[in-house]
Parts: C-alpha cells; structure tokens; sequence
C-alpha cells in the first residue's frame, strides 16, 4: 500500500574507483552512500572497480572506468602525452553506452573529480555526452582540479579542453579555498560553487560500538559546545550535585551548549544511591539542566560496560571528578591516556596520580571557580578548540544531511 509520501530520488555516485580501493575520495564516497541509504534514499556507486558492502547500495563495476585498466591504460598514456589515439572515439562511445544503462532509474548523479582531473579522459569525454544529453540532476564534486595544478601539461581540444571549463552541472567543492581558486579559474561567479567540506565519522574513527553510536545519537552530544565526562557510579561520596552545580555555571558564565555525562548507574551496594538519584535528578529539573546533564543509567537501565566508557573519554572535552573522597582515582589515568583535561576536588590519591598535570581545587572551592577553570582551558588551549570545532562542524553525517541532502532535493529553478 502507497504511504502517500514520495519517492525519494535515486542516486548514483560515480568515481574512477571505489571500496575496496583505498583513498581518500574512495572513503568520501564510501560514507555518503551510506548515510544516504539510511536515510532512505536508492543508492548506486558506478566505478571501475566497486564492491560496497552496505545496506542499501548498490554496486556496478564498469571496469574501463579505472584509468589503469589494461584496455583503457595505453590511451590514457597517449592522452597525457597530448597525442589522441584513433581508439579513442570507440571507447568514448562504449563508455557512454554502459554509464547510461548503469543510470539507468538515476535522479540525480554526483560526479566525483571525474569533471576536473585527469586519471581517465575517456571516462571524462564520455560522462560529459551524458551530461550534455540526458535531463537529470548532475553534481560536479570537485575535490581536485588540473586547472588549478601549476606545470600540469595543457593541450588544445577534446578531451582536454573538457577539464579546464566548467561543465553544465550543479558545482560543489570541499573548501572555500578551492572554490575561489576555481571560481577565478573558470571566470564564473564563486556564487555558482556550493561548497561541502569532507567531514569525519568520529564513531568510525574511534571505532565507537552500537550502543555509544545510538547514545550519542539520541543526546545530540555531537552538536554541544563542551562535554563534560564524569565517569563514576551514582553514589552519594562523589558529589555529582556539585558536578551539576558546575554545569549550571559553565552554561551561565559561557552561554555555551554545555553537557554532563555521567557513565555509571547508582551503585549496588546502598539501597539508598536509588533515592540519590532521585535527588539529583530533581535538582537537575530545578536547575533547568534536563537536556544538559545526562545520567546514561537512565536510557540504559545499567551502568555504561568498560569498553563504552571509554568511547566517550573519544568524545569528551574534559573529565570532571567532584568526588569528597576517594581511595584511587583510575578516570586520571584513563584520562591521560585519552589526553583529556582532569578538573577535580583536591584529594591525596588524585594528587598522587596527576601531580601537576591535573587541575586541583581545594574542597571548598565554589563551583564558579571550577567552571570559569573549565572555560579558560576549553577556550585557549589549541588541542581543545579543534577538537570542538572538529566535532560541531566537520560531522560527516550532519554535512551530508545539511548540505548535501537539500542538493538532491532542491527543485530546478
């Protein structure tokens, strides 16, 4: 039975190579394939050699694609060389031939780098027939141009001509640098190129499991200015009412997004950590920190395993220990290791284990003064505002759903 919703285009993503080819338009095509697919789109890569193992892609191998292919590899080299084979006006048309019954069903079609660099004229002359021929929404991602590479070798007519002007397609490069360079290269307005940077997958980089995924998902920790990690048990000796407490006065002092995580459920041992909780999550509400200070307990009914906490020590800016007592202090030595700040009550044992290396503060200390500390550091420390800047704005799959997703769906004007 019809939803009544329509149909979500099909896209094709088209590239010399694909996975399991390793490089780094490989990776950027990999990952927009498969967050559109679970974003409900029909996704087909189309590359010399193609094998994606992902839900919902579809993989078509066109193996004179790839500039290196025995067939296509001698007239590549007469190509760079400016002589133009008497070959080539076949495998031009060939070519065109077998891209138009891979598009076959295809919307809208994104064109990575084949429509300004070298590494196949064929591919390039032939794409640019279906261009010119077939109505249908072609992307020109650029993340590489030869216009723009000094001492690159210049001949007159097709192909070559092919990759030094601009093809009558939708224009995206992958940083406001290359689209200035390119826009002056072409003489066209910058106006004319949308510019969509590549981003990371941080839960791919840091090899994050399901569940870290669907929690950081579910919170929206990716968007926060600052995320404070307290990776300890729900007890009443670690004194999260403060942790709460410097919360509160980090989003007040900044304005900033400030989050609190809190990794571990009330502990087993004293029937009354439950009622602890309890109270602490009514201080929360009174606070106004209800999407802000996040107990993982209760969206898990557990504590976070081992091998999730430390997912988010990848995640987090800083950890925040507000502990009256404590006997080791094993969240310093993880944090050392994941190169995170510590900012604690001033204990033996964590004196011990940080010397200097960690922030202090006497017992009595007011939580303004642990927030502004927190504040300072997140905001002068190089290493911190990268990684924060890395996290809100090069999130690959926030990019795709942002930026490229409303290219797909945009009507022609």
């Amino acid at each position: 039975m019809a939803s009544g919703m329509p149909e979500k285009p099909c896209v094709a993503l088209i590239h010399y190579t694909a996975p399991p080819v390793v490089g780094g338009v490989e990776a950027v095509l990999a990952r927009q394939a498969r967050a559109l697919a679970a974003a409900g789109y029909p996704v087909r890569i189309i590359a010399g050699v193609a094998a994606v193992d992902a839900p919902g892609v579809e993989a078509v191998a066109i193996p004179p694609m790839y500039g290196a292919h025995s067939d296509i590899a001698p007239l590549q080299a007469a190509l760079m060389e400016g002589r133009l084979p008497d070959a080539f006006p076949q495998w031009r048309e060939r070519l065109r031939r077998a891209l138009r019954e891979a598009l076959h069903g295809v919307d809208v079609a994104i064109l990575h780098n084949v429509c300004t660099m070298d590494k196949n004229l064929v591919l390039s002359a032939a794409l640019y027939d279906l261009v010119t021929e077939e109505p249908r929404r072609w992307i020109g991602w650029h993340h590489d141009a030869v216009i723009l590479r000094a001492g690159a070798p210049r001949f007159p007519g097709e192909p070559w001509e092919l990759l030094v002007r601009p093809w009558p397609v939708i224009h995206v490069t992958v940083s406001e640098a290359r689209r200035q360079a390119l826009a002056a290269a072409w003489g066209i307005p910058a106006a004319r190129i949308h510019v969509i940077p590549n981003g990371v997958d941080l839960g791919e980089f840091f090899r994050w499991g399901a569940r870290t995924r669907s929690l950081v998902e579910r919170l929206s920790l990716m968007a926060a200015d600052a995320i404070l990690l307290t990776p300890v048990r729900i007890t009443r000796r670690k004194r999260l009412e403060e942790a709460l407490a410097v919360l509160r006065c980090l989003r007040a002092q900044t304005g900033w997004d400030a989050r609190l995580v809190v990794t571990g459920p009330p502990g087993a041992h004293t029937p009354a950590n439950r009622a602890y909780l309890e109270a602490l999550r009514a201080q929360r509400a009174a606070w106004g920190l209800e999407g802000a200070a996040h107990f993982l307990y209760e969206h898990l009914g557990e504590g976070l395993p081992e091998e999730a906490v430390a997912d988010f020590y990848t995640l987090a800016d800083a950890v925040l220990l507000t502990s009256e007592e404590e006997g080791f202090g094993l969240p310093v030595l993880e944090a050392g290791l994941a190169r995170l700040p510590v900012f604690a009550r001033e204990l033996p044992p964590l004196r011990e284990l940080g010397r200097e290396d960690v922030f202090l503060f006497p017992t009595e200390a007011a939580p303004e003064a642990l927030a502004a500390a927190i504040a300072r550091f997140l905001e002068t420390d190089p290493v911190a505002r990268l990684r924060r800047r890395v996290r809100q704005q090069f999130d690959a799959d926030r990019l795709i759903r942002e930026r490229l997703i409303p290219l797909l769906e945009e009507t022609p004007s």
